[in-house]
């Protein structure tokens, strides 16, 4: 073992979704639906990402942010708040 810690596959996919879809916000909970995969992975990534290190890298996070897929579903869902809401901020590859 090099003493690095692993990365999942989920991390680095959810990372990757961000990249495609950069500067959008998404709460955890729709994050992982539309990954299709648990949420508990991404939400331990959404906390790291609230850090200057995750913004140099070109992902923010906050708590009670907004959602994309919430705000897209019309009056009764848009500005309704995720526990944890993250983006990328890295222009997509064209």
């Amino acid at each position: 073992m090099s003493g690095e810690p692993s990365v999942s596959s989920a991390v680095i996919r959810g990372l990757e979704f961000l990249d495609r879809h950069a500067g959008e916000w998404y709460c955890t909970r729709c994050w992982a639906d539309a990954m299709r995969t648990d949420v508990r992975p991404l939400y331990r990534l959404s906390v790291l990402m609230g850090t200057d290190e995750a913004r140099l890298a070109g992902y923010e996070a906050k708590a009670d942010g907004a959602c994309k897929v919430h705000d897209a579903k019309g009056a009764r869902l848009a500005g309704r708040k995720g526990p944890r809401s993250v983006r990328g901020l890295r222009k997509p590859r064209t």
